[in-house]
């Protein structure tokens, strides 16, 4: 979550320095620019600049759209809070007489999609944005791809969010009239790219560019460095601990209280205030942690409720459990589920842990039937995470499956921790040892076999539902999914696509002479040769019988035909059988053209392999109107 919370306040940035491609000339955006330059540190002295100008105090759709992105740039300080959106029917306007304005506006809606985790909402207007700015206004068109990426790093998707942020690294420093790019754009870039390094395990080169990056954010002459120059902070101290750099890393997290004090910015404390505890519990100075959270419980009982005063309470919950401190416990247990019940972004983290430390405090209390409710709650909630991170089918990245894991981990170890606290109640007044132990042993084993079964049933399922039983590739369902997602892209960053539809020739005649398991082998011995001659990035898969589809993304027809025409022909060579001669295949290619449906393509792709059926099969066509 706090990872989220870096992330997100990362979209400022882009929206605060870099708003709306216009004229020079424009009075608006003179205006907008001069109330940038006066650098305002709040809404109040902002809405006052904006009285005071002649333009932007007019009732009008331009001056209510301005007014909405001079609004992004103030009042965020976790990165969680929406943006404030002109009214629709002047964004409607705008729309008409100033495109660029209207879809920059656009980035402030998808990025409150986004806070309400309406992603695929997020995406869609992302997409749209994109697709508009390519070609026609190059700064819109870093913002949008900016905004994209930061949303793929939300989702855990940290791969994908460096493949997209790759796309404008380089070309930053090109871009030659920077009306609206303040300094520090590639170094923000870095920032966003060191922190999804920091994640992925590749350390030393996130310690890199989070170092350059806190240098220039600490010098910044902007009003609001802050965020930039902590998360570069956080950065580091990441890395160094993941490095085994203990002290180095217990050193920056000092220095990242110490700034969050300078400022009074009491969330970012807070959150160190946390980190600080981790690392005195991983340590193993038990007794430092309950002095630092001594210390400083006062002060944050007294800060408004957010995530990381949650966080810090459950910290302290944790500490008076472990102390024995009953009394107090049981108070602040009241007050923590009271506090977990308002509604924030994703507490059943935080339930989890919650629920697992109330557990531990009912077995003190000698309640066991309580106890094991409450660790049954805290299993389920991570079930809830478990549930809530394995919908993703083509989306998974290196990141998000090993989180998943981990939570697998998690999971199976509450189930361990419940099954010893159930035979622990049930057999309070048996006082055969031996005869327990054995249980608990037996009741290990069980657990541990049907997880194994469970895994491997679940791995079953997914395999059933991709891939081909007999051919080892996609399936039909499969293939289309992937299909419409690589149509999507197509459309999105206007990419040729080409999709060819191949039927394997005289098919029949093989099972028809020489039996189905030699048609079979013939299936598998030609799926297994289109594998080896495509891109890792083509797509392939049986769309029913003999015949199969071959997707090529950034592919023109008359590149596909090349393609196909090379694995064609090595194919002649294949041999399953020494009574069974050469075989070929006949396929029809048709090109992406916009608005095109997934079902109408194909059906180009079959008409052009009708074609090349009808001149004697043995060859490949493509998709003509005339034919």
């Amino acid at each position: 979550m706090k990872y989220k919370k870096c992330i997100s306040v990362l979209v400022l940035f882009l929206f605060g320095i870099n708003t709306v491609l216009a004229f020079d000339d424009d009075e608006y955006f003179q205006a907008y620019s001069q109330i940038i330059s006066n650098k305002p540190d709040g809404e109040k002295e902002l809405m006052a600049l904006v009285s005071d100008s002649d333009v932007l105090s007019e009732s009008s759709s331009l001056a209510s759209v301005y007014i909405a992105l001079l609004q992004s740039t103030v009042n965020h300080p976790t990165g969680f809070e929406e943006y404030k959106l002109a009214p629709k029917d002047h964004v409607q306007d705008v729309k008409r007489s100033h495109p660029s304005l209207y879809f920059r506006h656009n980035i402030l809606l998808a990025y409150n999609f986004a806070i309400q985790e309406q992603w695929r909402l997020a995406h869609s207007k992302i997409d749209e944005i994109i697709a508009f700015a390519n070609g026609n206004d190059t700064e819109l068109y870093f913002d949008a791809i900016a905004t994209k990426s930061i949303f793929l790093a939300r989702m855990g998707l940290i791969r994908a969010s460096l493949n997209s942020s790759a796309k404008i690294l380089g070309e930053l420093p090109s871009l030659t009239e920077k009306r609206f790019f303040g300094d520090g754009a590639i170094e923000n870039m870095e920032l966003v790219i060191g922190l999804n390094m920091s994640y992925l395990g590749e350390n030393k080169r996130a310690l890199e560019l989070c170092s350059r990056v806190e240098t220039f954010f600490i010098t910044r002459p902007l009003a609001s460095p802050h965020r930039y120059y902590q998360i570069a902070l956080d950065c580091q101290r990441r890395s160094l601990e993941n490095l085994n750099q203990p002290d180095k890393a217990f050193d920056t997290l000092e220095r990242y209280i110490e700034y969050a004090t300078s400022i009074e910015d009491w969330d970012t404390y807070t959150y160190g205030l946390v980190l600080k505890v981790e690392y005195l519990y991983a340590l193993d100075k038990v007794k430092e942690a309950h002095k630092l959270i001594e210390k400083t419980e006062s002060f944050i009982s007294s800060l408004p409720t957010s995530y990381d005063t949650n966080t810090y309470q459950i910290s302290r919950f944790k500490a008076l459990v472990e102390q024995g401190d009953v009394e107090r416990a049981n108070a602040l247990s009241a007050i923590i589920a009271d506090n977990l019940s308002d509604d924030y972004s994703s507490p059943d983290l935080h339930w989890a842990q919650f629920k697992s430390i109330q557990s531990s405090l009912f077995e003190q209390l000698g309640n066991k039937d309580a106890a094991i409710s409450a660790l049954r709650d805290s299993k389920n909630f991570y079930q809830t995470l478990y549930y809530q991170t394995d919908d993703r089918k083509e989306l998974f990245s290196d990141y998000y499956e090993s989180a998943l894991a981990e939570r697998k981990l998690q999971l199976l170890e509450q189930q361990h921790e419940l099954s010893q606290l159930e035979l622990a109640n049930s057999n309070r007044v048996n006082l055969i040892l031996t005869a327990g132990a054995l249980t608990l042993l037996g009741l290990l084993v069980l657990i541990s076999y049907l997880y194994a079964v469970q895994r491997r049933l679940k791995r079953e399922q997914e395999t059933l539902a991709t891939v081909d039983t007999l051919t080892g590739v996609r399936n039909r369902r499969s293939l289309l999914g992937v299909i419409q997602l690589e149509l999507n892209e197509a459309k999105a960053y206007q990419n040729d696509l080409s999709l060819v539809l191949i039927d394997l020739d005289n098919f029949k005649a093989i099972n028809d002479n020489y039996g189905h398991e030699c048609g079979d082998n013939l299936l598998k011995a030609f799926c297994e040769h289109v594998s080896k001659s495509i891109r890792k990035t083509d797509t392939f898969g049986r769309y029913g019988g003999e015949e199969f589809i071959l997707c090529l993304p950034k592919t023109s027809a008359s590149e596909a035909k090349k393609v196909v025409n090379s694995i064609l022909n090595s194919y002649r060579k294949v041999r399953i059988s020494p009574d069974i001669g050469a075989q070929t295949f006949s396929a029809g290619i048709a090109q992406y053209q916009k608005g095109i449906e997934t079902s109408k393509l194909i059906k180009q792709c079959d008409d052009a392999l009708y074609v090349a059926k009808r001149f004697g099969r043995n060859r490949v066509c493509i998709f003509s109107h005339d034919d």
